[in-house]
């Protein structure tokens, strides 16, 4: 009962350390700027305005720096699933000679750090001429050896017999992929959907070294660059923060229990 107890305050402490410098991120995207210049520091903001809001959203980057990461991320959280989708695929399904030898070899990229890769990566971009572009930003992630892993346990978890069954019926490969393997597994497509559409909407370096132009920046580089914290606008700063970190939250919040499931089915698989 102790321990239960012990447990159960451990967990709320280390809740409170997380969730607060989120609720005062919350609270002081509401802050007027004399909040910030007070002698004394509060937590809660003298009157609730949605001026901060409008600030930020009326700076003519901001929309553009939101739409460029949505757009790149829904296009590379698309692609990484299709490719390793159809790698999955050819591992678990097809016999090929030499598919041993080549999953190995594509499993073991996930021990070469990402750093490692910059500049070789950097240099295919700049010699195929997709700096500034969201081909450039997309490309060097469109395959992930963690992905590939994930659903490679969930097509191996697939009774093999049914796609015989499906072959017997004249069921071409991409027929059977798309009406009976994906909807098998679909917890683990969503979750690694949703994981690659979250790094690849939080990634800084990468889009920091291959954009130079301002309508092309994404969020999360393009928000240290909206002059607010430099003219003394501190609430629109905060308010810019929170409106790409709230959605993240609300999706978190409701497909935790699918990812979970999804990636201890992987684990157990």
């Amino acid at each position: 009962m102790i321990g239960r107890t012990a447990e159960r305050f451990l967990l709320i402490f280390l809740l409170a350390i997380i969730a607060f410098p989120i609720a005062y991120a919350l609270m002081a995207s509401f802050f007027s700027p004399m909040d910030f210049t007070d002698s004394y520091a509060h937590f809660l903001p003298s009157s609730f305005s949605l001026d901060n809001y409008r600030m930020a959203l009326g700076n003519r980057y901001y929309p553009q720096f939101i739409a460029n990461s949505v757009i790149t991320s829904v296009i590379q959280a698309f692609l990484r699933s299709a490719v390793s989708i159809a790698a999955a695929f050819a591992f678990t399904h097809l016999e090929f000679s030499g598919s041993k030898p080549m999953l190995i070899v594509l499993l073991v990229t996930m021990f070469i750090p990402p750093d490692a890769l910059l500049y070789p990566n950097y240099s295919t971009i700049a010699g195929m001429g997709l700096l500034d572009t969201y081909w450039g930003i997309i490309l060097p992630s469109v395959f992930s050896a963690s992905s590939l892993l994930m659903i490679l346990g969930a097509f191996r978890s697939c009774d093999k017999n049914i796609y015989e069954a499906a072959r017997i019926d004249g069921s071409g490969d991409g027929r059977y992929v798309m009406q009976i393997l994906l909807p098998m597994t679909r917890s683990i497509i969503a979750a690694v959907f949703l994981q690659t559409f979250i790094t690849a909407f939080n990634s800084y370096l990468w889009p920091l070294l291959v954009t130079s132009r301002m309508g092309m920046r994404t969020v999360q580089v393009g928000i240290t660059m909206l002059g607010f914290a430099e003219s003394g606008e501190f609430g629109a700063q905060f308010a810019a923060i929170m409106m790409i970190t709230l959605p993240f939250l609300i999706i978190l919040v409701i497909a935790r229990r699918k990812m979970m499931q999804a990636l201890s089915d992987s684990i157990i698989n």
